[in-house]
């Protein structure tokens, strides 16, 4: 009989470690790093005369519809002008609208803008970008805090005239893997959008 309680004692003080185990696990913080969420990216060229031309893309689901994707403006350049590209980076589905820029700029150590556009359709930057060739030129202006590329703001000079051109953009998610030798297939993406772009004179 001593023995039977013993048992007992023994079984239940294993159920009491289970649970408690299991309530540690269930109050565990939330993994970090997520993903950002993105129902607005909207690219603000802004000329050095302080003209702007602005290209939204919209995904009103944030990414988070089967087969979801961006609605895309096309864009129009003035042929060699000088402009500073910005962004606007949203997410509608939360109340109030949240400005993802911001959370980007907080972990600016863990993102990474890449570019890639119709070839030489830049008097600077020449080439046609660094999605596909990690050491391809872009004038980034902004970095972290490891002075490595950010490119919330970028540099853009138009070269000639061009119809049917194109302009892709790809924010990488980089955390922990962010490095002078990193490319745009490093970490996750967190949008990858194509627009479609002129210049004209």
């Amino acid at each position: 009989m001593k023995n039977q309680n013993k048992l007992s004692q023994l079984l239940m003080l294993m159920l009491l470690l289970i649970i408690g185990f299991s309530c540690q696990e269930a109050e565990a913080p939330e993994e970090e790093n997520e993903v950002e969420i993105f129902t607005d990216v909207e690219l603000i060229f802004t000329a050095e005369d302080g003209t702007v031309v602005r290209a939204l893309a919209e995904d009103p689901t944030g990414g988070l519809a089967v087969n979801s994707s961006f609605t895309v403006q096309p864009f129009t350049l003035k042929a060699n002008t000088t402009y500073t590209l910005t962004f606007e980076l949203l997410n509608r589905l939360v109340t109030p609208v949240e400005d993802v820029q911001e959370e980007i700029l907080d972990e600016a150590d863990e993102h990474q803008m890449f570019f890639e556009f119709t070839n030489n359709a830049f008097a600077s930057p020449t080439g046609n970008g660094n999605i596909q060739d990690r050491n391809g030129a872009i004038n980034y202006l902004d970095f972290d805090q490891n002075d490595l590329p950010l490119g919330l703001r970028t540099s853009w000079t138009t070269g000639g005239p061009l119809e049917n051109g194109t302009f892709r953009v790809w924010l990488a998610h980089q955390p922990g893997v962010k490095t002078a030798f990193s490319s745009a297939n490093d970490g996750d993406v967190d949008f990858d959008i194509t627009f479609s772009m002129t210049i004209e004179e």
